[in-house]
């Protein structure tokens, strides 16, 4: 997962660790999606949580990403299917906001805030444009974003960067445990969130073995402002949910677009 590499240097394990959950029920949505479409593009596929179900659906699928460590550790998850599930599956080193692929999809689809990591409007005219190119004649692009809820970030703004901790996760791992803390700061003057990220691992005896620091700043969208963009790159709204169960869009939710030519 990743559109900005300057920003987001995320080494692939540590990204499945602290933030490898995705959504409630966006892997069984695009999986439905991509089970449908056949052949569908995924963009900034990180590690393949949502790349690898969709494969498994009988799919061909091309996923996509800066980072090399995010592919590498996809291609490890690969391995262990079959050889013929192996082959519907192409893993590419790319920058979403410039491709070209040489072919057009059915479906494309931006899992998991992706969208996000594109901070000025000249990356994200720049993402969708491209998107419109491979997309086929009835082909669909569906992106999923996060509604900002105006009162969380009332409540979490603080002067400055890091912002306090506000989550602490342990996770068991092989061998001993790991502890994530994450801040937070948000800019509501360019509708900007950065998060820091502490990863701590410890061995069995509990003894620290390594410390790493993680960034990760995402752009946040207003309803009507994603409306004008998809305008502006020729795309035209088919729907728009607030959730992955087809709930109605509501504040503070999901922004779930299914977009086409």
């Amino acid at each position: 997962m990743a559109g900005n590499a300057h920003e987001f240097y995320l080494a692939g394990k540590d990204y499945d660790l602290i933030s490898g959950h995705g959504v409630p029920g966006d892997v069984e949505y695009f999986s439905k999606l991509a089970k449908k479409a056949g052949r569908v593009l995924e963009l900034a596929c990180g590690t393949g949580r949502v790349t690898l179900p969709m494969l498994k659906t009988g799919a061909r699928v091309t996923g996509l990403d800066l980072v090399p460590a995010m592919l590498d550790v996809a291609r490890e998850k690969a391995s262990a299917l079959d050889a013929s599930t192996q082959a519907r599956l192409e893993l590419l080193k790319g920058n979403m906001r410039r491709f070209e692929l040489g072919e057009k999809f059915p479906l494309i689809v931006i899992p998991f805030r992706a969208f996000q990591h594109l901070l000025e409007v000249k990356d994200q005219r720049a993402c969708l444009e491209c998107c419109r190119e491979h997309l086929t004649r009835q082909g669909r692009l569906v992106i999923d974003i996060f509604d900002p809820n105006l009162r969380i970030i009332a409540n979490q703004m603080q002067p400055g960067l890091p912002g306090p901790v506000i989550k602490t996760v342990v996770e068991e791992v092989e061998g001993g445990k790991a502890i994530v803390w994450i801040s937070r700061s948000l800019s509501p003057e360019r509708q900007v969130m950065r998060e820091e990220w502490v990863l701590e691992r410890f061995d069995s005896a509990g003894n620290s073995i390594s410390r790493r620091l993680h960034t990760l700043t995402l752009r946040w969208f207003y309803r009507f402002e994603m409306e004008h963009l998809f305008e502006l790159c020729g795309l035209k709204v088919i729907k728009l949910e607030g959730g992955f169960a087809g709930q109605p869009f509501a504040h503070g939710g999901e922004q779930l677009w299914t977009v086409a030519r």
